[in-house]
């Protein structure tokens, strides 16, 4: 039996990739100060905000930590 729909009509291309970059955005940011719980996805998108300013290299310096703590290349 299949479900019932969540809205009345399915979500175009656009909006779900619209709703997918708010879910990462959000992800990104609460990944910061929490690093350790992250997930890969949201560390790589602290890690690409490198250079934007002194806040942002804090963030991408322990998300890259966390990141080889995680995969066994930083100790």
């Amino acid at each position: 039996m299949p479900r019932k729909p969540i809205h009345e009509q399915p979500m175009t291309a656009a909006q779900r990739k619209k709703a997918q970059y708010q879910r990462d955005k959000r992800a990104t940011i609460e990944a910061i100060g929490a690093e350790e719980d992250a997930p890969d996805r949201a560390l790589l998108a602290l890690m690409r905000e490198v250079g934007k300013g002194a806040h942002h290299e804090n963030s991408a310096r322990r998300a890259w930590a966390a990141f080889g703590r995680r995969y066994g290349w930083v100790v």
